[in-house]
């Protein structure tokens, strides 16, 4: 279910011309590649297979997790909300939000891009996001293993410094917006 139908702000209009079908002619791709290897190799065809199923099986509760989260989100936040403490009226607390949560996040970043698309959906401002995506540099369980290999002062220098820059990132990215014209944003 999108997110977009649980508000009362009226969806954008997509231009359906413009959907592309790239995925499925990837999937066409990747599916008539698997045939042939098994046509030309079979046993390599069924190592291939049953390590599909066992990644599968890996992320597919990952998966579920994920979409969980979002039917929460989906039904708990609203664009009022998120405009408030992600929004272009968020100040320093939306900045400070957006980096902790950077900075906490955890996982393969490819599972954040829906919760994220969905933020900027309900009025996360494109800088917040940019900061985020940038402070996930830091990584907390590796803090101590730095300090062992770097030292405090580098491994504190190289925190800052993710920091101070995922701030500078998003200030670009808002000045870069800023200067796009109002019909090129095509991920909205």
């Amino acid at each position: 279910m999108s997110s977009r139908n649980l508000t009362s702000e009226k969806p954008k209009k997509r231009a359906s011309a413009n959907k592309s079908h790239g995925g499925w002619w990837f999937l066409l791709a990747v599916l008539l590649v698997h045939l042939g290897v098994w046509q030309i190799a079979p046993d390599l065809s069924a190592e291939s297979l049953a390590y599909f199923v066992q990644v599968m099986s890996r992320l597919l509760p990952v998966f579920g997790l994920l979409f969980l989260l979002l039917w929460l989100f989906n039904l708990f936040a609203r664009p009022k909300q998120i405009k408030h403490w992600l929004g272009g009226q968020s100040g320093s607390r939306g900045w400070i939000f957006s980096i902790l949560g950077g900075v906490a996040s955890m996982g393969s970043m490819y599972l954040w891009y829906p919760l994220l698309h969905d933020l900027k959906a309900h009025g996360m401002r494109s800088s917040l996001l940019a900061a985020f995506l940038y402070s996930r540099a830091v990584k907390i369980p590796m803090l101590p293993l730095m300090v062992h290999y770097f030292g405090t002062l580098y491994t504190g220098l190289y925190v800052v410094n993710i920091l101070l820059f995922s701030v500078l990132s998003g200030v670009i990215m808002e000045q870069l917006e800023r200067g796009t014209p109002q019909g090129l944003d095509y991920n909205d």
